[in-house]
């Protein structure tokens, strides 16, 4: 338990007295506006926990009091249940959904889950998990690959993530790039890269590869698909 509590972020003040009275999204927003926010930058729901709202900007998620005095950015965690839970894990889902359409899916044929997986094809532990597609394919898991170049949307690699996703056959390019083949530009760039890289950061990823659950959860680094499956199943 300590250790689940010591991962929390101490909250930070941003006014003077808390205000008792409830306030309207409008001193949210001017909180985030001082931050270097627009309101149309901005996503405020009702968090699980009462006096919390969950902000979604497009570069991370964070949680607020009512009157925008108190902010706070990281795991928040609901015990409930005896099993530790990220309350944002419902928005990762519903962010990595958001973009779900442009992956690049290797299908189960016996499907039990669909897992997506923040890539970077330099990435040594990323090439060990997609060496082993075939084992993560053969216990049911379905795998959606995304985009996230670790050193950076101007970077060569990103441009290369470009070309790869602009490519007429995504999987033979994918593929391709793990094989340390050659990957030819494309004549024309789709925004995808850009698009996965940047919800990849509005869920806190900072490293490859990164494996979201169906629930939304985070796994940071490569699992195997023998430890990964047994993973599903408890969180099923």
């Amino acid at each position: 338990m300590k250790k689940i509590f010591s991962t929390l972020t101490i909250l930070i003040s941003i006014g003077a007295t808390v205000s008792v009275a409830q306030a309207s999204d409008d001193d949210i927003l001017a909180t985030f506006d001082k931050m270097g926010y627009n309101s149309k930058q901005l996503r405020i729901e009702q968090s699980e926990i009462k006096s919390l709202k969950m902000v979604t900007t497009p570069d991370a998620i964070f949680y607020t009091t009512d009157d925008g005095k108190f902010i706070t950015q990281g795991p928040i965690y609901n015990i409930e249940g005896g099993r530790a839970k990220d309350i944002a894990n419902a928005n990762y889902a519903r962010l990595v959904a958001s973009i779900d359409k442009d992956a690049i899916v290797y299908k189960a044929k016996n499907e039990k889950f669909v897992i997506s997986v923040f890539t970077d094809y330099t990435c040594t532990y990323c090439k060990k998990l997609h060496n082993e597609i075939d084992s993560y394919l053969d216990a049911g898991i379905t795998i959606h690959y995304f985009a996230f170049p670790r050193q950076g949307l101007d970077s060569p690699i990103a441009k290369d993530m470009q070309s790869i996703w602009s490519a007429k056959d995504r999987k033979a390019a994918f593929d391709n790039a793990y094989k340390g083949g050659t990957i030819s530009p494309a004549s024309s760039l789709v925004p995808y890269v850009e698009m996965q890289y940047k919800v990849g950061h509005q869920i806190g990823i900072s490293g490859t590869p990164a494996i979201i659950l169906p629930s939304g959860e985070v796994l940071s680094g490569y699992v195997p698909a023998e430890t990964l499956l047994k993973i599903l199943n408890n969180t099923n």
